[in-house]
């Protein structure tokens, strides 16, 4: 499963990244596979502890904010083993003949 999440505190002004980088910390110590981005964080896994990790970082976000607001997209295959994070791009980049900027 590949999930993309975004945990943003609500009422907390414009600079964010203190917030965001307590987040980080959590995904980063999940061991699951992430990438990180200016909109959010794509994260690859099994799909419970994917969930598990959802839940850990809205709930840690709560603890920092009175107001967080919550984006998830998921895409799970059941017919691909492959690591789907840098697999996707690798095809489109193959499609295109070129590589992509990162």
């Amino acid at each position: 499963m590949i999930a993309e999440i975004s945990v943003i505190p609500i009422g907390k002004g414009i600079d964010l990244a203190g917030h965001v980088a307590s987040i980080v910390k959590i995904i980063d110590e999940s061991g699951l596979e992430y990438k990180l981005h200016a909109m959010g964080t794509l994260v690859e896994g099994e799909s419970d502890r994917v969930f598990d990790l959802i839940k850990k970082c809205h709930n840690k976000m709560l603890e920092l904010s009175e107001r967080v607001y919550t984006t998830v997209k998921i895409d799970e295959r059941k017919d691909k083993k492959t690591k789907m994070l840098e697999h996707k791009v690798l095809v489109v980049e193959k499609e295109l003949g070129k590589s992509l900027k990162k």
